[in-house]
């Protein structure tokens, strides 16, 4: 399945579904990644009560946080080959919008999800 694609954001979804909950840890999350094979994509992802309640192709006018970065980092990040808090501190992760919010309540969530996206990520086409 194609990274970032219909199919995969689906699955995505439902990867990440069963995170832990972290009552009172709401967030909706825009992701711009741009350069790869599809061009530019954006994703929002939704988190209510710590877990992850929805991912959707496309930008929201709901965001309140905004993450921009090459498709080569992200594809870094989602494989474990980096965190995507080393992505921040290096510049290579752009963060707009409530970046505390991001960058340490989210932490838990941000780590928790390449976990549970790593057996999808082992099934998809990166080209």
């Amino acid at each position: 399945m194609e990274i970032f694609g219909e199919e995969w954001v689906a699955a995505a979804g439902e990867a990440l579904g069963g995170l832990p909950a972290t009552p009172g840890l709401d967030a909706v999350i825009e992701y711009t990644i741009s350069g790869g094979p599809a061009g530019r994509v954006s994703l929002t992802v939704t988190v209510r009560d710590g877990t992850v309640s929805a991912v959707a192709a496309g930008k929201s006018k709901e965001a309140g946080i905004a993450i921009s970065m090459s498709y080569t980092d992200a594809v870094a990040i989602l494989s474990g080959e980096t965190t995507s808090d080393a992505g921040y501190m290096s510049g290579a992760v752009k963060v707009e919008g409530d970046y505390p919010r991001w960058l340490l309540d989210l932490r838990p969530v941000r780590l928790a999800a390449v976990d549970a996206l790593a057996p999808l990520m082992a099934q998809t086409s990166l080209q």
